[in-house]
This record gives C-alpha cells, sequence and structure tokens, in this order.
C-alpha cells in the first residue's frame, strides 16, 4: 500500500495551541494575581507555563518536517530533494524573520532610544545567535527571537540523522530504534554539555537584562536539548507512517489515548515545571524530554482519532496555525511597545486590575493576529508560492 499522508490530523490544532500557549504565557507575566479571584489565579498559574508552547513548536516542526522522509521510506523510493527542502525552509522562515529582526532592531534605535547592537543584530540574520549569551536575544525589544536561531539549527541537522538511518535500514522497527536510539544518545550527552559550556557567574540573571537572562539560560536553553524534542516529532512522524502503512484505521481507542497523553503533559507542567528554569532531574527546559514525548504521544493518537482530531483542526485553529509564524514573531514587540508607550505598569507582575490586563492582553492578541495577516499575504505565502514553483521535487512540504 503506497503511504502518502500529506497532513497529520489533530496537527494544525496543536500549533494553533501552541501559538496561543506562548502568547498567554508572555501576557500572563505582567498579571499580579495576588489579589485576584479563584478562576483569575488558575488561568494565571497555566498561563505562566505556557512556556512549554516552544517545546510543542520543535515537536511540530520535527514531525511535520520529517513526513516527506518516512513517506518515502515507507514506499522505498529516493528521498525528497534535500535542494527543495533547504529552499522550502528558507522561504518559509528568512523573509518573515528577516523583515521583523529589522523593524525590531531600528524600532529600538528611533522609538525607544536604544543603541543598535550590531553583533547582536548579525549573528540574528545568520542563525547563529543562539549559541552564546551576549547574542542570544537578537533584538531587545523582542526577545523571543531567541528561538528561531536554534530551530534553524534544527532543520539543517534533521536531514542529516534522517539520511543516515534510512541507509542502514529497510525496516520500520529498525528505524524506529535508530530514530530512539539518537534521541538517547543526545539524552546522554547533555549534561557533557552543560558541564563544558557553563557561564560565569558574573552578571548572570533576569536583573541584569536580557544578556543576564541568556547566561542563567545557556548552556540549558542548548541546541541538543532542543533537537532532542524536534527528533521526539520525528519520531510521532515515522510512527504514523509505519502505522498507516500497516493498514491502521482510525478508533475511539485513539481519542482515549489522546486524551490521556493530553491529561498527562498538563499534569507534567502542573506537577513539576518551575517557569523559567530548566528542569531539576534533566536539567532542560520545557521538561524535555518528558514532555515532548508526551506531546508527540497526543499527535500520533491524534492521527488516528475518531473525534479529537475535528476538535483540534476547526476552522479558527487552522486559521490561526496559519498564521502561528508571525503571531510567535509580533506578539511581544505589541507587549513591549504597551509597557514604554501606553501603559507603565504593564510590566512583569505588573497588573492588579483584572478589566486592565484582560484589555491588554486582547490588545496583543488581536494587534499580533493582524500584522500576521498581512505579513501571510503580503510576504510569506508569495515566498513560499514561488519557492514551491522551483523544479527541484515533486515533493511537497506544509508551512
Amino acid at each position: 500500500m503506497k503511504v502518502q499522508p500529506g497532513r497529520i490530523p489533530g496537527a494544525d490544532g496543536l500549533r494553533a495551541l501552541a501559538c496561543l500557549m506562548v502568547v498567554l504565557h508572555h501576557t500572563s507575566q505582567r498579571l499580579n494575581p495576588t489579589s485576584s479571584p479563584d478562576w483569575l489565579q488558575a488561568i494565571h498559574f497555566f498561563g505562566m507555563r505556557g512556556e512549554v508552547g516552544v517545546s510543542l513548536f520543535f515537536v511540530l516542526s520535527g514531525c511535520l518536517l520529517s513526513l516527506p522522509f518516512w513517506n518515502s521510506f515507507a514506499n522505498k523510493e529516493a528521498n525528497p530533494s534535500i535542494k527543495f527542502y533547504l529552499i522550502n525552509r528558507g522561504a518559509r522562515i528568512i523573509p518573515a524573520f528577516w523583515f521583523n529582526l529589522i523593524v525590531c532592531t531600528f524600532l529600538g534605535l528611533w522609538v525607544f532610544d536604544q543603541d543598535i547592537n550590531w553583533w547582536r543584530f548579525l549573528s540574528g540574520l545568520f542563525f547563529i545567535n543562539s549559541y552564546h549569551y551576549s547574542t542570544f536575544f537578537p533584538a531587545e525589544i523582542n526577545g523571543p527571537l531567541w528561538s528561531i536561531g536554534l530551530e534553524v539549527s534544527c532543520y539543517l541537522l534533521l536531514p542529516i540523522v534522517l539520511f543516515l538511518i534510512i541507509k542502514s535500514t529497510k525496516k520500520f522497527s529498525f528505524a524506529i530504534a535508530s530514530l530512539s536510539g539518537w534521541i538517547i544518545l543526545l539524552q546522554i550527552l547533555n549534561p557533557l554539555i552543560i558541564e563544558k559550556f557553563m557561564t560565569s557567574n558574573v552578571s548572570k540573571g533576569w536583573q541584569y537584562g536580557l544578556t543576564g537572562g541568556a547566561k542563567q539560560w545557556l548552556p540549558y536553553w542548548n541546541i541538543n536539548t532542543f533537537f532532542t524534542q524536534f527528533l521526539c516529532g520525528s519520531l510521532a512522524a515515522l510512527i504514523i507512517v509505519a502505522l498507516k502503512s500497516g493498514g491502521r484505521a482510525q478508533s475511539r481507542n485513539f481519542d482515549v489515548a489522546a486524551v490521556f497523553f493530553g491529561l498527562a503533559a498538563i499534569w507534567l507542567v502542573a506537577d513539576r515545571l518551575v517557569v523559567g528554569a530548566p528542569d531539576r532531574i534533566t536539567d532542560q527546559p520545557y521538561l524535555a524530554p518528558f514532555y515532548a514525548i508526551l506531546m508527540a504521544a497526543v499527535l500520533i493518537a491524534s492521527a488516528f482519532s475518531t473525534t479529537i482530531y475535528k476538535a483540534l483542526d476547526n476552522k479558527v485553529f487552522r486559521w490561526i496555525a496559519k498564521l502561528s509564524f508571525s503571531i510567535y514573531l509580533w506578539h511581544m514587540v505589541f507587549i513591549v511597545f504597551i509597557e514604554r508607550k501606553a501603559a507603565k505598569n504593564y510590566v512583569y507582575n505588573g497588573v492588579t486590575d483584572t478589566s486592565e490586563w484582560v484589555l491588554m492582553s486582547c490588545i496583543v492578541l488581536a494587534g499580533s493576529i493582524c500584522i500576521a495577516a498581512l505579513s501571510w499575504r503580503f510576504l510569506e505565502s508569495p515566498a513560499l508560492q514561488y519557492a514551491r514553483k522551483a523544479p527541484h521535487s515533486s515533493c511537497k512540504l506544509r508551512p
């Protein structure tokens, strides 16, 4: 049976949730819930832990980008064109990211009277910002840009690992074992990386600004742990293709499994996550690799569910998923602009009025969505359409 799943049911909904979790996380940072009602304190509690949306983004990217390779593996066909893969990834990331980075850099100069840090700017422009604390945050007014360099590194590493596995075996069982072995190997290497590259305690901590915060995050926020999360997504794609190849049909059992693994992920986050800090056992951010593994399991179960995937892939979530990259890029710009130009109390733990916080949060989300829609219409979609017209491969990768 020829296996060619073009998309994974439920993936769009999970991408939308990841995006909304990150936005809620950063807006929740502005709320002081001390005197708030219980329901708002519960929202704040989980909102602060919405930072795990970053991990979900990496799992989803690893899954969706691996899918064409595992389809070819299942059908015993030639691998998708690496040239097309790189062109497609460049078209998806570079235009929107470069535009945002340039705008944020010069907004800092013109609006906030900040000097341009050219070393930060150039390192971000070439996606190498994530490897040193002095450049980790490429734009002062847009902290979330830190993750893009790590994501691009994962894009480059993924085909290498997949090529090595595909060349070494023709069987799904061995491919699953090999990919699991890579994940285990990265876990073994992570303590060595942390020990080797530990930053000094001089000017370390968020009280010293973004650079001090980067020194606190590094080397815990390293390419090793994020590539592990990426490979967890790739493993999910491999298992999905293997199950489809074996003729696995949709079943209510998978709905139950999706709910079970989803609740397990929520419980893990509520019970173990220390916001903005590495896990106390693995020394990795976002409860890696445990949270990533659970969300990979949710992704697999959703793909074969009968109802869950429909709830996830509703029209609103599919629309947000399409815009999610630019929403991620722009939401912090709105937060910082409000903080510095409109509401001086819109700072970390600064807002005590519930209605004010809700209003500001809605402005951030609505403004981000508007900018993202314009970016998709006039920048991202045209770039992708141009890239996909290139006659490098018949394989069509999803954004």
